[in-house]
């Protein structure tokens, strides 16, 4: 009997540990079900309760992905917290990273996110970056209406002697509403000027030539009414004269084009939480905190995919007048968009775009007739990062790296390049 005893206590022994086990793994996480803002598919939005998947049961917002803490605080936000406006924003950010990232990990199948350890997101915090103090004293610089992906670092040594480091962390400056006279300064981000400057050049272009060519036919051929090729120098002149005039004066226009007031809410809208988390998904290869055209573009590209909307970043009453930008926008490429304060161009996001729906187009047309996908368009962009920097330009490095990524991933490699190249003519780069 003693015998029979020991042999049952061996087997209910692990299968009780077992039943333990089990019941610790599902005590682990205590999801949570919080208000938090969604686009409608108009232009509005609607605030709609979601459940919030793995977070800890300490009642805070924090898991196993995310810890969502007060500006330079170093515990997550607890649920019952005093400021329902911060609560707000914490489980708004909370609930669209967790989205962000599964779109990571479901659609791009992303390795380098799936061994992601836990982001630090920061909300209302005023102070600036530092990377070799982590924060910046406020009295220094103050930050509002923005958003950033930080680096990992370290502090060379704190007060008491202990080195401190930081992992990749994702900051949300509060709201402040700003005149728009007061950020408006000549810094020409209006379509009257932009798009004077991209016809610059053709302009100046076609009218020197009408100086030249004109005074080479004077002089090759005297008979010709000389008064008729100075009104011709004079017209030339002129409309060069007025360009340039034009650019000098639009220049000034930006407030003309915006609302009295300026402010942006970053934590409450999606486009911007899963705009910075695709920094932090593609930081194994292009550095944060670095605003250019080609970065910014990659990143508003993989947003506009999960938001899954043409218009990106429109305004939203009480939370934002920033402009909108087009996924489907019809500009075309010139030198200018190259500059870093054209970071918040939808060029890229355009060009990008574009490519998605002419690889679309020709995976139908290719299913239609049997045959399999030339590639799945998110892959070639997403392996495209690999082979840029923060100094890539559009022009070189970005389409470069395009192409260079669709020869490792498509199945046909004339029909992939060609619909790139057709996609580069498109936009104006020949």
């Amino acid at each position: 009997m003693i015998t029979q005893e020991l042999s049952l206590n061996k087997l209910i022994l692990p299968i009780l540990l077992c039943l333990s086990f089990t019941a610790v793994a599902e005590e682990k996480f205590c999801p949570q079900k919080f208000e938090v803002l969604e686009r409608d598919s108009g232009e509005g939005y609607i605030k709609i309760e979601k459940t919030l998947d793995k977070l800890f049961c300490n009642n805070r917002f924090e898991g196993e992905s995310f810890k969502i803490v007060y500006a330079t605080d170093e515990e997550a936000i607890a649920f019952d917290n005093a400021n329902a406006d911060l609560v707000k924003k914490a489980a708004n950010v909370y609930y669209h990273l967790m989205v962000a990232k599964s779109f990571w990990l479901q659609e791009i199948k992303s390795d380098f996110v799936a061994k992601l350890p836990q982001v630090v997101v920061r909300l209302d915090i005023t102070n600036a970056f530092s990377n070799v103090r982590h924060f910046k004293n406020k009295e220094l610089e103050k930050n509002y209406n923005n958003a950033w992906s930080i680096p990992e670092g370290e502090l060379s040594r704190t007060a008491n002697g202990e080195e401190k480091k930081w992992g990749k962390e994702i900051w949300f400056s509060p709201m402040k509403k700003i005149e728009t006279s007061e950020i408006a300064v000549s810094t020409g981000q209006n379509p009257i000027h932009e798009s004077l400057l991209l016809v610059k050049d053709p302009i100046l272009e076609f009218n020197k030539n009408g100086v030249i060519y004109g005074t080479l036919a004077a002089i090759t051929a005297p008979s010709i009414n000389q008064s008729a090729l100075l009104d011709l120098v004079v017209k030339r002149l002129g409309t060069i004269a007025v360009l340039y005039g034009l650019i000098e004066v639009t220049k000034y226009m930006d407030q003309f084009f915006m609302d009295k007031y300026y402010y942006l809410e970053t934590a409450m809208i999606p486009e911007v939480i899963y705009h910075e988390f695709a920094h932090i998904a593609m930081s194994d290869n292009l550095k944060t905190v670095h605003s250019v055209p080609v970065i910014e573009g990659m990143a508003d590209y993989f947003a506009a995919r999960i938001a899954k909307r043409r218009q990106m970043y429109e305004k939203i009453t009480d939370y934002s007048t920033n402009k909108a930008k087009d996924t489907q926008s019809k500009m075309l490429y010139h030198p200018y968009l190259e500059g870093s304060w054209n970071a918040t161009s939808d060029f890229t996001l355009s060009l990008l775009w574009l490519g998605k729906d002419d690889f679309d187009k020709l995976n139908a047309e290719r299913a239609k007739r049997g045959q399999a996908p030339v590639a799945n368009y998110d892959q070639i962009v997403f392996n495209a990062h690999f082979q840029l920097d923060e100094y890539s330009e559009i022009a070189t490095g970005l389409t470069k790296a395009l192409i260079q990524s669709c020869k490792a991933n498509c199945t046909s490699l004339r029909a992939g390049v060609n619909t790139l190249n057709g996609v580069f003519e498109k936009k104006g780069m020949n």
